[in-house]
């Protein structure tokens, strides 16, 4: 698969990084459409964590002029790169309905917000059950009554061992994600992502994840100690002439076992 943007041969690593990962547009669109179907209501206040370069945030407040969002962050570097990339491309509107704050995530709790995401599996780096349930239980604290924790999950057998995906960029770039390693008694598991630029490796672990692997009943546990209600896994469905992932998340109680997959997991805090 080419992703089609435009990447010089001087791209750093946060631009690639946007360009092969993560589809900003796409996710403001299905946050939006999934709050409205849940609750029957608009989202407001976005809360982007492990928000990295805040591209969701940004394509949040991008949506309306009544949009907002925070994102936060841990690492200071990443987010004054967001300041100068992502928020100067903003007009001053757009810009003044942003925040981004430096903070644990385990603590931050106010403004409260209509939804809180955690994508592209960030909340892996959480590798015990008493830290995941802690983020579950200040998410929950940091929603308004009513509102959601989205949450991605991955997983299938293609996770559990190491193994190298290639997928070409534009402008010469290829992406590469590395499963270096993974432990079944704990889940542990170590990520790279590289890239190349025509068959020469540019950017070598570009970024590395020291992760647990997360399943989803261990993720649907904590979240309802934590006191989330409605769990619901959204699964995608398939396009019958690609055999391919149609971009389509529906509500499912059971999932069939692909080797490599990728869904959605939400719950509603009380009130």
């Amino acid at each position: 698969m080419t992703t089609r943007c435009k990447l010089p041969p001087t791209a750093g690593k946060h631009e690639l990084y946007e360009a092969a990962v993560q589809a900003p547009e796409h996710e403001s669109t299905f946050l939006d459409r999934l709050y409205r179907r849940v609750t029957g209501q608009p989202a407001r206040l976005l809360r982007e964590d492990f928000c990295g370069t805040a591209a969701l945030a940004c394509a949040w407040v991008q949506r309306g002029r009544e949009n907002r969002a925070i994102g936060v962050d841990i690492d200071a570097p990443t987010l004054a790169w967001a300041e100068a990339n992502n928020l100067a491309a903003l007009d001053a509107a757009q810009r003044r309905r942003i925040t981004l704050v430096r903070s644990d995530v385990l603590k931050l709790r106010r403004p409260r917000a209509d939804l809180v995401a955690a994508l592209n599996f960030s909340y892996s780096v959480l590798q015990t059950r008493a830290l995941m349930l802690a983020y579950a239980r200040n998410a929950r604290a940091a929603l308004k009554p009513g509102g959601l924790l989205v949450l991605d999950a991955w997983g299938g057998a293609m996770t559990q061992k190491p193994h190298i995906d290639r997928k070409r960029l534009v402008g010469g770039w290829t992406y590469l994600w590395e499963q270096a390693s993974f432990d079944p008694v704990s889940h542990h598991t170590v990520c790279h992502i590289h890239f190349e630029h025509e068959g020469r490796r540019r950017h070598r672990k570009a970024f590395t994840y020291d992760w647990r692997l997360w399943t989803l009943p261990e993720l649907r546990e904590i979240l309802a100690e934590a006191g989330f209600r409605d769990l619901q896994v959204l699964w995608e469905g398939t396009d019958a002439r690609s055999n391919r992932g149609n971009g389509v998340f529906r509500p499912v109680t059971r999932a069939p076992a692909d080797p490599s997959w990728v869904c959605y997991l939400y719950g509603r805090a009380p009130g």
